[in-house]
């Protein structure tokens, strides 16, 4: 009884109510979609850390990564690479040798990373090749061997497909090499950065200029059949590499990782802060509700009502007239987050800012189905919440007093 006394109270002034059900729809419509919209950026640029830049996993040396000296290499880089392939989880696996050199070219200098890699093992682990804008894939058309840069490093340097650079760096023996590339390809990603700053060129070209000799390499990347099984995958390839170093994306990025795990708390603030400011609102009118009602109320407490069932009926009031706008917000946030699942938002107007940082320009909506579980438990928190107020103060009231008030 008390369940349908309040439902209809909650419509007896039809505007103030309708105009709080919509505010709150739209507010958690907005915090619904915007929840949605940073997961999906987030998982984006992920995407690319992992299939573009970092993999999952990496094998190097004990305490390369410190310097990324070039006498500190894996031995027997090929055979470790061929049984890691042979794991389960492992979806592919690729070695490759890593140098820090001096580019010049004729219209500047700079330096970077070159990585000498074995092109058809990088493509099963890489996503380098998809990204040409230009150019073939470390494709040879000259005497002089061909190189893979970015497409800010050729604007930097004013280079196209053809252009001459020469290379230096420091070689096993501490010598100073010197050798002439030529651009085959240029390739873009969502990283600025990363373009800016990574040279890919032939394994054998790279081995023969650091004057590194057998089946050795810098550090050898995989990707797992699964992201959830890093981890576990870890442990595996850690038995397999021996003492040689075995870290997983996150460890190699800590940015990154600190990224994703900090997200759901980033989200779940986010919808708190609009709950927030929908909780005034609704304390507001539940307010009001109550004192345009008080001789009501206190006719009723002097008919026999006991205040426990009047907290009550306040409570549901505020509880039905929250829910109804969450539940409708959620559903319309669902609606709106599921479109855009399949089309991307294009945020190109900030392409310069975001690329630099390496988030893609177009980005798809991605939520979890227990996020809007969580979101409506918060819904109804909230409801509870903003009516103990307007509860506690029609409880006050004296029944003789308020059945003399007009």
């Amino acid at each position: 009884m008390i369940l349908s006394i309040a439902w209809r109270n909650v419509w007896r002034n039809k505007v103030r109510s309708i105009i709080m059900i919509v505010a709150i729809a739209l507010g958690l419509t907005a915090g619904v979609f915007a929840t949605a919209f940073m997961l999906g950026a987030v998982e984006s640029r992920i995407e690319s850390a992992t299939r573009t830049e970092l993999a999952h996993l990496q094998v190097h040396a004990p305490r390369f990564m410190d310097n990324n000296e070039t006498g500190l290499f894996i031995s027997n880089a090929g055979e470790l690479t061929q049984k890691i392939n042979q794991l389960a989880e492992v979806d592919a696996a690729c070695y490759r040798l890593i140098a820090e050199p001096f580019i010049m070219a004729a219209h500047g200098t700079g330096g970077g990373k070159m990585l000498g890699i074995v092109p058809e093992m990088e493509k099963e682990v890489t996503n380098i090749s998809q990204k040409l804008v230009d150019g073939t894939y470390l494709e040879k058309n000259s005497r002089m061997p061909p190189v893979l840069i970015g497409e800010k490093l050729a604007k930097k340097l004013k280079l196209k497909v053809g252009s001459k650079l020469n290379v230096q760096m420091v070689d096993m023996n501490g010598d100073l090499s010197s050798k002439g590339y030529r651009v085959s390809g240029i390739y873009r990603t969502v990283n600025t950065g990363f373009d800016e700053t990574n040279l890919f060129v032939l394994y054998d070209d790279l081995k023969k200029q650091l004057g590194l000799h057998g089946d050795v390499a810098h550090e050898i990347a995989m990707i797992c059949d699964d992201a959830n099984t890093v981890d576990d995958v870890k442990t595996k390839v850690q038995q397999l590499a021996g003492n040689d170093d075995v870290k997983t994306w996150k460890e190699i990025s800590p940015e990154m990782s600190i990224l994703t795990e900090s997200m759901d708390q980033y989200m779940y603030i986010f919808i708190l802060i609009i709950l927030l400011g929908l909780c005034f609102g609704i304390v507001n009118t539940m307010l009001m509700a109550v004192l345009e009602r008080t001789k009501e109320i206190g006719m009723l407490m002097a008919v026999g009502m006991n205040k426990r069932k009047v907290f009550g009926m306040i409570m549901l009031e505020s509880v039905m007239l929250t829910l109804t706008g969450g539940l409708l917000g959620v559903l319309t946030g669902s609606l709106i987050t599921r479109y855009f699942e399949t089309r991307p938002i294009d945020v190109s107007a900030f392409s310069e800012g975001l690329e630099k940082y390496g988030y893609a320009t177009k980005v798809y909506t991605a939520l979890q189905p227990n996020t809007l579980v969580i979101i409506t438990i918060l819904v109804i928190l909230t409801g509870i919440i903003s009516a103990v107020y307007p509860a506690r103060k029609a409880l006050k009231l004296n029944p003789a007093e308020a059945t003399r008030t007009e």
